[in-house]
């Protein structure tokens, strides 16, 4: 078959507008879920908003269910599933139903995120492919039969400046929700110096590829976003289902209970490293780990959620419950013990 003709990213068709930089405070007036790691399977997508009590599917058609209910994703929409654009519109969708009952949907850049965007198409799925071309205006029995049509089509999209890239700088790398803190990989000391509006500005000029000034070249990503092992989406220090002795532990908890301090939260919401145990807890109840490896791509393990109920009229504790596809478990934070 003949080359395909790809336009610029420029060139092709926007229906993902410009944006401000993203948000890093913001307040919720009711319940708070937290929803983790997707990796493009849109069937448990619909599953973990329903278990949630957020959206229904009524007759092929996502409607928002949840009021005034804040849903933050953590991150990791792409890769490992077919699905990954699907998801990102139904959630942009459903932001929109949220918005006019009270409610938000946000979802954070995690470290798939960032691969895409810097040219790392390795965990990407022949579906994700296709369906990224489609997306670009190839047809879809065209796109099956030229791969280097559907590679070109992705790095469009999905590179800094790309249509999708765009509509991924609208997507915090830190949000804090009331008195949550959500980052996909991790929230240290030294992100929090930092300073995570500086953080989530910086992610997105690059996604965009803002120009920098005096025609100094392009936008950066800060390495402590994305570039190793300790930065916010990559970290897995808080994630870890155990830890190798107590001190380990004590450094993870004592690191986590300091960031918190600096933003004046009072638990962290992390992503990133699926949790063979369903979602759980860490540090007395400073850490939550919401990546249960619910996409087929990854666990299939049954979808999983975190709810944040805000206190009662009486002034009492926020309550934390963890809501699966089986069962629902409640704990209660003054009365935490280590698990």
């Amino acid at each position: 078959m003949g080359e395909v003709s790809l336009p610029s990213a420029d060139e092709s068709s926007d229906d993902f507008p410009e944006h401000e930089d993203p948000p890093t405070y913001v307040t919720a007036t009711g319940r708070i879920v937290a929803i983790g790691d997707l990796h493009g399977d849109l069937l448990k997508t619909k599953k973990a908003l329903q278990i949630a009590r957020i959206a229904e599917d009524r007759s092929g058609q996502v409607v928002w269910t949840g009021g005034d209910t804040v849903v933050v994703q953590l991150g990791d929409v792409l890769d490992r599933g077919d699905t990954e654009i699907g998801i990102l519109r139904l959630l942009r969708d459903l932001d929109v139903q949220a918005r006019k009952a009270g409610g938000a949907v946000y979802m954070l850049n995690g470290n798939h995120e960032s691969l895409n965007v810097c040219g790392d198409f390795r965990y990407v799925t022949p579906g994700a492919f296709i369906e990224a071309a489609q997306e670009f205006g190839i047809p879809r029995e065209v796109a099956m039969r030229n791969w280097d049509g559907c590679i070109q089509a992705r790095a469009a999209l999905y590179l800094p400046g790309g249509r999708i890239a765009r509509e991924l700088a609208r997507n915090p790398t830190v949000l804090v929700v009331n008195d949550t803190a959500f980052a996909h990989g991790g929230l240290l000391p030294t992100h929090v110096n930092y300073g995570l509006e500086r953080m989530n500005s910086e992610v997105a000029a690059w996604m965009r590829r803002d120009k920098l000034p005096d025609d100094d070249g392009y936008a950066t990503p800060p390495f402590l976003a994305m570039g190793d092992g300790n930065s916010v989406m990559w970290n897995r220090q808080l994630s870890r289902e155990s830890y190798a002795n107590p001190i380990d532990r004590f450094h993870a908890c004592n690191m986590v209970a300091q960031a918190l301090a600096r933003v004046g939260a009072k638990r962290l919401v992390v992503g990133h490293t699926p949790q063979m145990r369903g979602v759980n807890c860490e540090c007395d109840g400073k850490v939550w780990r919401v990546d249960v490896g619910m996409s087929s791509g990854v666990l299939n393990a049954p979808a999983g959620v975190l709810e944040i109920s805000p206190p009662d009229e009486e002034g009492g504790e926020v309550v934390c419950r963890v809501l699966t596809e089986d069962v629902m478990a409640t704990y209660d934070e003054e009365a935490l013990f280590d698990l």
